[in-house]
């Protein structure tokens, strides 16, 4: 917990200490399941085994997620802790589905002003050559001058004191102009929205808000309790296409 812009700011991750297990109603909070195979570039960044954040896939060998569940700071985490479970909707404590993470790129992250939070994991070997999987699409340009809708999904908690959804979750949000947004955020660097009922809960930390099919942010801080998101205390996502450039470039390098 932390106090941020005047009020009570929460990061949204956590390491699940126990077994995954299912739940009568797993939801988002509030949210409803995905249909199986609906976001193929979705996966469950593990610690030692267990849930901890979200990511999506940019290609076979990186994956895009939040600097704050792998990095202090600047200063990455031991990567050897850290794995992904892909190509599935439902998260499993087995190595199902599983590579483990070789390497971790932070990008410039602040932790007390909560900016570039945001990540790169390369993969110990490539994910496979099949059809379980798709990479994602990032938005390079993306534009929050009017309201619009977007879509957030995720494994995290199902309420302030429930447990994480072993079912991955969507849910509709509205998300804020830049008039809204900059009155208590940075809009070079966060997206604000909120939801009728529910929102991002801890463990959602690292996936995707999504408009049109496309990524615009990853999942950062909550300003409230799991399931409040509105204007006065909004659910606060990276802006992707401020570190668009910053995601390829590491995705180049290997390449060269």
């Amino acid at each position: 917990m932390m106090n941020h812009y005047h009020f009570v700011v929460f990061l949204i991750t956590v390491a699940i200490v126990c077994a995954v297990e299912a739940q009568d109603s797993p939801r988002i909070v509030n949210g409803t399941d995905a249909e199986e195979g609906e976001f193929p570039f979705a996966v469950s960044l593990r610690y030692k085994s267990r849930h901890t954040c979200g990511g999506t896939i940019l290609n076979e060998k990186y994956i895009l997620s939040a600097a704050h569940c792998v990095c202090n700071n600047q200063e990455p985490r031991n990567s050897s802790y850290y794995s992904i479970q892909y190509g599935l909707n439902k998260i499993f404590p087995e190595p199902i589905n599983t590579i483990n993470i070789s390497k971790i790129y932070c990008n410039q992250f602040n932790s007390e002003a909560l900016i570039y939070d945001s990540a790169v994991l390369e993969l110990e070997s490539p994910l496979p050559d099949n059809e379980s999987w798709k990479p994602v699409k990032l938005a390079e340009n993306f534009v929050t001058a009017e309201p619009q809708n977007g879509l957030i999904i995720g494994w995290g908690k199902t309420g302030h004191d429930k447990p994480i959804s072993i079912v991955l979750q969507k849910l509709e949000v509205d998300i804020y102009d830049d008039e809204t947004c900059g009155a208590s955020m940075n809009n070079v660097h966060h997206i604000c929205f909120g939801a009728l009922s529910g929102g991002a809960c801890n463990g959602d930390s690292g996936t995707a808000l999504l408009v049109d099919d496309m990524q615009v942010g990853i999942a950062s801080f909550i300003t409230n309790k799991c399931g409040i998101a509105t204007k006065k205390h909004p659910n606060v996502y990276s802006r992707v296409s401020t570190y668009y450039e910053w995601i390829n470039n590491i995705i180049k390098e290997d390449s060269l």
